[in-house]
Formats: C-alpha cells, structure tokens, sequence
C-alpha cells in the first residue's frame, strides 16, 4: 500500500519519489459514464453481498458494475474480519458506494455510510481502560501489521516528552507541503523529523508508546487528503479541515509565532474547531 511515498522502503531510500496511492475504484467514479462501484469491507458480509448483487443486477442493465473488496492476504480467518475492519476505520480503505442512479451530482450518488465519525478527518473512539478520546488513524492499525514493523518503534513513556505527538505534527502539513518536499527543511512548519512523533496505543489491556518514522506520517497526510476528497465528492463538510485550514492561514500570515503553535497545538486547534460551524 502506498502512502507519502513506497512503504516498502525504509531510511535513505525513502526520500525520493513521493506519490500519492491510486485508488481504481475511485478513479471509475470519474469520467466513465454511470458505472456503480462499491468499495467495502470483509468486516460487514452482509453489506458486501447486498453491494455485489446490486453491481451484478446494474451490469445486467448494460451499466457497468465493479465491487472493490480489499483484504488482507495470509491471514487466520479469525483475522482478516478484524483487520479488514480497522483499515476501514483508520481511514486506509475507506467504504464507499457509488451509485449513478442515487441522481445526476456526485453528493447524490456518494455515499459514505459505513465509515465511523464522517465528518471528521479520524475516527473519534475511546481507549477501553481509561475512557480518554483519542483519533485512530492509519499508525495505530500500522502498529497491528508486521509489514509495517520498520515504521514503528516501542518507546517508554517517560520518553515521549521529547516526542511529538502524532495528531499534533499532522496538524502542520498539507499534502501540498509534502509534494513539495517542504517537510524535509527543518526551518519549514512542516519539517517532519524522522521517529519525531509518536502515538499511544492499547494493547491487551495496557497503553503503549511507538516513535513513528516519518513515512508514517506522510502515509497519514495522503490518506487524510483521500478520505477529504472523499467527503468533498459526497457532500460531508470536514470539521477537522476547516479547522486545520484555519490554524495555518494564521501561521503562514504571520498572525501566530510558529513557537506559540507548537506549544499551544491541541489548545489552539481545539479553539478553531470549536469555531467551524
């Protein structure tokens, strides 16, 4: 899966060619007439058969029909439900359906269901022990994938006060910042220091600390502009992006010392989204 740049590679090798993931089933929604396409998950079997049936009866009208159904090769089947479910829901593979006969505009024919929190960037869940919100985003399902296992490294608690946290470093970079190779100047606002960040995770019970590579940040930003998109085509207005949007405009006018933002993140966003109507 690919994501800021190649997943597969690692260090050095990793600052070269950025590209964004090509999604088919999104790309059919554009410009190929009235195609249906259902892009949903092994974690709901019954809303993939009812999916599947309405491409076959669409196709059987002449139109034609995809049904995207990502998984997870190599996996117990006690597994790919589970993984299947938390892609979807760390915004990897986001559910969609597209359905030209919903009406003639794409907020008709979009829809998003499926997918939790739709209006915001993540989904807002609560860590089981402590009952604290928290976003969970591609790193927390990256931490549950062994191919991802160069991207993520265990960390003390104590430790992390040197760290950035995850949300608060995704809040300064735009995926425009990242074709640009901004966020390899250290002077720029969105400079992302390689294993600079990190998030909290659950496991079994316990909460446990992974530094993340800066490849997993760029990850995170590509699949945050796809699932905006997404919302855009849909007609879900994004909180989270107006926001964020805001935050920057100030920064980049020159209206909030970058300093003051980095100490104040969570307290300054949390003012912006307080204000997004």
């Amino acid at each position: 899966m690919l994501g800021g740049y190649d997943m597969n590679q690692f260090g050095v090798a990793s600052q070269g060619k950025l590209i964004e993931k090509k999604n088919v089933s999104e790309i059919l929604t554009a410009g190929h007439g009235s195609p249906f396409i259902a892009q949903v998950s092994m974690a709901k079997p019954p809303s993939s058969t009812r999916h599947c049936s309405t491409a076959s009866s669409i196709a059987a009208r002449v139109l034609p029909g995809l049904h995207h159904l990502p998984a997870r090769a190599r996996r117990r089947d006690n597994m790919s439900a589970d993984q299947a479910k938390m892609v979807r829901d760390a915004r990897g593979m986001p559910e969609f359906v597209f359905n030209p006969r919903k009406g003639e505009t794409s907020q008709e024919a979009f829809d998003l269901k499926g997918n939790p929190s739709l209006d915001r960037d993540w989904w807002r869940t609560k860590y089981s022990t402590t009952g604290e919100e928290y976003s969970f985003g591609v790193a927390h399902w990256a931490i549950t994938e062994g191919r991802f296992r160069k991207h993520v490294k265990s960390v003390k608690e104590e430790d992390v006060a040197k760290l950035i946290p995850f949300d608060d470093i995704l809040l300064f970079i735009t995926q425009d910042d990242v074709v640009h190779r901004r966020v390899f100047e250290p002077k720029h606002r969105s400079f992302v220091p390689n294993f600079g960040c990190y998030i909290k995770a659950e496991e079994h019970g316990k909460m446990k600390y992974y530094a993340v590579s800066r490849q997993m940040v760029l990850f995170a930003v590509e699949r945050r502009k796809a699932w905006r998109m997404l919302q855009g085509k849909a007609g879900v207005a994004n909180k989270d992006y107006g926001a964020q949007k805001a935050f920057l405009a100030k920064i980049d006018k020159g209206e909030l010392a970058f300093a003051d933002a980095k100490a104040r993140t969570r307290e300054l966003f949390t003012a912006e989204l307080a204000a997004v109507k």
